[in-house]
């Protein structure tokens, strides 16, 4: 039999087999945990307007079925999660620099957000004052950590080129809550650097995605992303079912 010596490999010479490593059975309690509290939130009732910009329609329609796609494994769970801090640890450097950010809503103690039927979404604040930098308050505020090459993109081509998903998203909201523009906030998750983008309100893509999230609703179940499965399948949660259906 032939040993297996490559790195990573866990072979210790004198023990009787692959040892796993300490990182990986504390990190396999942690990702377990991460499933398990998962699993026990209830099931959403209403499409939202952060997945309904998504580059594949046919995604969000299996989603709003409530199909059974792969589950998210630890590590997607633990990258949404750290989205959720850097979004929060954004808001603590965005207020001191003058910026009147609110992420609660006063008159309902909970997110600013929306409810329309089966579309429902939740922004991350709005500023309704500070510094004098050529737009008017209040804006939508939206912020999202990157990695370096993704913000890097953003930088060079701007939210609408580079990010549609979260371009359709701050549209929608500026719909609903009536708010002209929005300062989009991105975070350089390797180097730290931030990027400040100010997006004007785009109706005519706001209602192009509603249009759509009305006839996902109604039963419509949109084309495939491509004529053959591409990488972004690859990363779909739904991909063996979509491309296994005629």
């Amino acid at each position: 039999m032939l040993v297996n010596l490559n790195y990573g490999s866990g072979f210790v010479p004198g023990r009787g087999g692959p040892v796993v490593s300490l990182s990986d059975r504390i990190n396999g309690r942690i990702d377990a945990a991460l499933v398990r509290a998962r699993a026990e939130q209830p099931a959403r009732n209403y499409l939202g307007a952060s997945i309904l910009s998504d580059p594949c329609a046919r995604r969000v329609a299996y989603t709003w079925r409530g199909e059974l796609g792969a589950p998210l494994d630890g590590r997607a769970l633990r990258i949404f999660k750290t989205g959720d801090a850097m979004e929060d640890l954004l808001a603590t450097w965005v207020k001191p620099a003058g910026f009147k950010l609110l992420t609660i809503d006063p008159a309902t103690g909970e997110q600013f957000g929306f409810s329309d039927g089966p579309l429902a979404g939740h922004a991350d604040g709005i500023i309704t004052g500070g510094p004098d930098l050529g737009f008017s308050y209040p804006v939508l505020w939206e912020a999202k950590g990157l990695n370096d090459r993704s913000w890097s993109h953003l930088v060079k081509n701007g939210l609408k080129v580079s990010k549609p998903l979260y371009y359709g998203q701050v549209c929608i909201y500026m719909l609903y809550l009536n708010l002209a523009a929005c300062l989009f906030t991105a975070l350089n998750k390797n180097t730290s650097e931030i990027y400040h983008e100010l997006v004007p309100a785009d109706p005519a893509e706001a209602q192009r995605l509603i249009d759509l999230a009305v006839s996902i609703v109604r039963g419509w179940m949109p084309p495939r992303f491509n004529a053959e499965p591409t990488r972004y399948c690859a990363s779909c949660e739904f991909e063996d079912a979509c491309w296994s259906m005629p």
